[in-house]
């Protein structure tokens, strides 16, 4: 909870920034706003720092405007999820952890008000940003060159995948790993489609590329016919014959 004199100190601080005059009642709706949020004094006065340090540094003078109570909760929430952003839970000693939940939320407490540290361990690789782990898990998977990488063939780089996609495509000739395209008209470039051609997901199950054509159909139809009137006519004979 944040006292009376700790609300009056914040907005000190405030006024030695922004040159506001405070009095009592502004105290009172400081005091009440914060301990409503649930933010401490100490993390108050982190954001009330970040507000004019960095916020407020970034824009023109004439675009600047005093702190105020929902701009202070607001930048406290993000600094207490940056601080439990890496948070690792510690047990107690022993196998057995009867108080498990209530052990859980009195340490990310203390973490998010920075009274303790999120990993009591150093983790190898910290969050960071999602664009930093993109980065690293960009390199997981990838073939080491050997050691002379003049001599690596196309095969050996070529992307490799199960589906349509880890075949050449026979209609739109789209390389493996590349979406198929359908042809443009009016002069419009291709564009991709969503769904590959179902000619290279039939290359792709070891299929012909190509569909019979009616007519194609109709010869497999007419030989099948044909084959089986010899056949019968082979079992009739012995019959005839005996007669």
């Amino acid at each position: 909870m944040i006292t009376f004199e700790e609300a009056g100190r914040l907005l000190g601080l405030a006024a030695a920034r922004d040159q506001r005059t405070v009095g009592d009642a502004d105290v009172l709706a400081w005091h009440a706003d914060l301990n409503a949020a649930n933010v401490t004094f100490q993390v108050a006065e982190q954001a009330l720092t970040r507000f004019y340090a960095r916020d407020m540094a970034s824009l023109e003078p004439d675009q600047r405007r005093r702190v105020t109570t929902p701009d202070i909760i607001g930048i406290a929430r993000k600094i207490r999820a940056e601080r439990v952003a890496d948070f690792v839970y510690e047990p107690p000693p022993g196998d057995a952890d009867p108080h498990y939940l209530q052990r859980l939320r009195n340490q990310l407490e203390a973490t998010a008000n920075g009274e303790r540290p999120a990993a009591p361990e150093r983790l190898a690789i910290p969050s960071g940003t999602p664009r930093d782990m993109k980065a690293l898990t960009n390199l997981i998977g990838r073939e080491v060159p050997d050691e002379e990488p003049e001599e690596q063939s196309q095969e050996v780089a070529a992307i490799r995948r199960p589906g349509p996609l880890g075949v050449d495509c026979p209609i739109c000739k789209a390389a493996i790993g590349r979406p198929c395209k359908a042809e443009g008209f009016g002069g419009r470039r291709p564009r991709e489609l969503k769904n590959p051609h179902a000619a290279r997901g039939r290359v792709a199950r070891g299929e012909p590329a190509q569909l019979e054509t009616p007519e194609e159909i109709q010869q497999r139809r007419a030989a099948s016919l044909a084959a089986l009137e010899r056949m019968a006519a082979a079992e009739e004979t012995p019959e005839a014959e005996a007669s």
